[in-house]
């Protein structure tokens, strides 16, 4: 149980600290690819006011000089030179000749002029184009601008792989990091649920104790007092009518003491592991029959027809491992219930059989009150009863089935419970071979 909830509390703690790293990675990762895109367009910026202010300069040097443009050479040699290694220009001037700076990157100022001359990039902002060349692929961001005082237009190109690469490194590198950090925040969680888990068990263990103690030390006074009852009852009849009304209900709120005591104790020893029993082979079937006789006399001085089916006993035909106290035990409980909780002139049946796959089952079926679908799932919680009142007046406090889930813990059984209101339930336990 303690193990489950540490469990439950690392996995908890652990997806905290999951979601935080994970959202700082990503934020990080976000600023950082902004800040690079924001640089490259920068970048592109800079290049356009730098050639927007170099062809102004050769404008007002045309006109002092009364040339119609500069030659080609002058235009290399004069024009160009405030452009980066990694930067690129194609210029179309308004008599649509073409220009191109010069540069190592031979590849991209061909494909630069392609689409200067085909017009096919027309984004200001930049547009990002990967050339091939070989086995290495270069990416560059792209614009295309006016020409300032004149109908000419302009591209430029600006090598951003090295951008690209740092980024793909730190995507990876960051990937790595966090799954090293997730490692480290799961194992800090379970360090955390463990510190948690401190008190809790403390709490727990103590509670146990004290509903050990609690309970021995009742069982003896309870004792007392109903031997001293069942004294009373030998001269009952000499007794007016009234104490004969108060020795009856005397009788039965400590008969109804003893049982939960002793139901306590026994969840008790459960949650302190104390129950030492072995697994044997034993015929649930005997152990069935047994129990219904036993039974039969509470369900016929309540008027219901309780049957078992088989109503004969086949030797060795359904033989498990388990314990025959408990499965005694969780038998009664079943069947305790099914009566207390079936009106006079219904029924209840007991079952069992051994299917095709070796599975024993033991199904217990009752024409009571029922149980409302939205509280099936709190049937085996401790002290919770679906009608209290009814639960009162018939002695029970609550702890039956959750006795009854200790029992088929302890022998790894599985329990289906259907039910319908006003109808009746079912409860099916499956025993595997």
């Amino acid at each position: 149980m303690f193990e489950r909830t540490r469990k439950q509390l690392t996995i908890f703690f652990g997806s905290i600290l999951a979601v935080i790293i994970i959202l700082i990675t990503v934020i990080y990762y976000l600023i950082l690819q902004q800040t690079l895109q924001k640089n490259e367009l920068e970048r592109l910026v800079n290049v356009k006011d730098k050639m927007n202010h170099q062809w102004e300069h050769r404008v007002e040097e045309m006109k002092r000089e009364r040339r119609e443009r500069a030659s080609d050479r002058e235009m290399k040699t004069m024009e160009w030179v405030f452009l980066l290694s990694d930067e690129l220009i194609a210029l179309v001037n308004p008599d649509g000749k073409t220009y191109t700076s010069p540069t190592a990157y031979t590849a991209m100022s061909n494909q630069l002029l392609k689409w200067a001359q085909n017009n096919e990039v027309k984004g200001e902002q930049g547009e990002r184009f990967e050339i091939t060349n070989g086995v290495k692929t270069e990416v560059y961001l792209v614009s295309s601008n006016k020409l300032n005082n004149s109908g000419g237009t302009y591209w430029m190109a600006i090598d951003i792989t090295r951008d690209i690469e740092l980024l793909r490194s730190i995507k990876l590198m960051l990937f790595f990091f966090t799954i090293i950090l997730l490692s480290i925040a799961i194992g800090l969680a379970y360090l955390f649920a463990g510190k948690v888990m401190v008190p809790l068990k403390k709490s727990y263990h103590q509670q146990v104790e004290f509903t050990t103690n609690a309970s021995h030390e009742l069982r003896t006074p309870l004792s007392v007092i109903h031997s001293s009852v069942e004294l009373l009852e030998e001269c009952k009849e000499a007794l007016p009518e009234f104490e004969q009304h108060v020795l009856d209900g005397l009788k039965d709120e400590v008969t109804r003491m003893i049982r939960l005591v002793e139901s306590l104790l026994t969840l008790a020893r459960s949650d302190s592991k104390q129950w030492n029993f072995k697994l044997e082979a034993v015929d649930l079937g005997q152990i069935s029959y047994e129990t219904y006789q036993a039974m039969l006399p509470l369900a016929l001085k309540k008027g219901v027809d309780i049957q078992i089916d088989p109503p004969t006993i086949d030797a060795n035909t359904s033989v498990i491992q388990g314990n025959t106290d408990q499965l005694r035990q969780l038998i009664y409980i079943l069947l305790d219930n099914a009566i207390k909780y079936t009106p006079p002139g219904g029924k209840v049946t007991i079952k069992y059989r051994v299917d095709t796959h070796s599975r024993t089952t033991l199904q217990v079926t009752d024409t009571g009150i029922g149980i409302p679908k939205d509280e099936l799932s709190r049937i085996f919680e401790r002290f919770y009863r679906v009608d209290k009142a009814r639960s009162r007046e018939f002695g029970g406090a609550g702890l039956g089935l959750s006795i009854a889930a200790d029992i088929l813990r302890s022998h790894q059984a599985f329990i289906h419970v259907t039910s319908e209101e006003g109808k009746g339930s079912v409860f099916e336990i499956a025993f595997e071979a």
